[in-house]
């Protein structure tokens, strides 16, 4: 009895010093630092990492292949090639691009109430989604064996 005595009054004595202890050591700072890390997520920082683009040379800085971001009225974007020749326009539609006998082969889908027209001849093609007085152009064309591709908000 005496020796369960003499080994729980230590055990007792060192949770109530850790308990009662106004040390700042590495448990406080850990939870401090772990406390201001939304506070400094909040804080823009300049990033350490260069942005990741898939873009083909000749088209710096293209949105994340087959995503294709709507741009800024009255301007184009550059479009990086998506593998799988599928394009998201925005909420407008989808693209699907194949290159066939030098030239393009394009299916189109409108959504969202947008209706299209698309022409296509030789290696060129100009999709045009259309709603309520909006205009957003997709354009594809092979130069030098390269897929080129381009979205405009058309501002009219």
């Amino acid at each position: 009895m005496r020796r369960a005595a003499a080994v729980l009054l230590p055990v007792l004595a060192l949770g109530a010093l850790v308990a009662c202890s106004d040390d700042t050591g590495p448990t406080a700072a850990a939870s401090s630092s772990e406390e201001r890390t939304p506070e400094s997520s909040r804080t823009a920082s300049p990033s350490t990492s260069a942005p990741s683009t898939s873009a083909p040379s000749g088209s710096p800085g293209a949105a994340s292949p087959g995503q294709v971001p709507r741009p800024a009225p009255g301007t184009c974007q550059p479009v990086a090639e998506s593998p799988d020749g599928v394009y998201q326009v925005a909420d407008a539609g989808t693209v699907t691009l194949r290159r066939q006998d030098g030239g393009l082969g394009v299916s189109v889908r409108s959504t969202g109430g947008w209706g299209v027209s698309s022409r296509s001849s030789g290696g060129e093609a100009d999709i045009e989604f259309g709603r309520d007085g909006e205009e957003i152009d997709f354009e594809a064309e092979v130069e030098g064996g390269r897929l080129v591709l381009q979205v405009c908000d058309d501002d009219d």
